[in-house]
């Protein structure tokens, strides 16, 4: 869940930070950069997932077991 939180924020928080800025300065006629928005979300979101791809895993000998069902009780999933 936090990893989808983490991705959100990196892809609209340049445009709700801009959003938050022109509204608290009342500036009404200039109109949006979706140009640089758009560069800077996608520059937040490369970061976003290379620090996801760097910190977090497993390592390559790891064994998942799956949740399971067993005498009418839920075994919570495991890595070994």
């Amino acid at each position: 869940m936090i990893k989808k939180i983490t991705l959100l924020l990196a892809i609209l928080g340049p445009f709700i930070l801009y959003f938050f800025s022109i509204w608290l300065l009342k500036l009404e006629k200039k109109k949006y950069p979706i140009l640089k928005l758009s560069v800077a979300s996608i520059i937040l979101l490369i970061v976003t997932l290379g620090f996801f791809r760097f910190y977090g895993d497993f390592p390559p000998n790891t064994k998942y077991t799956p949740a399971e069902y067993k005498d009418g009780k839920l075994v919570p999933a495991e890595n070994k």
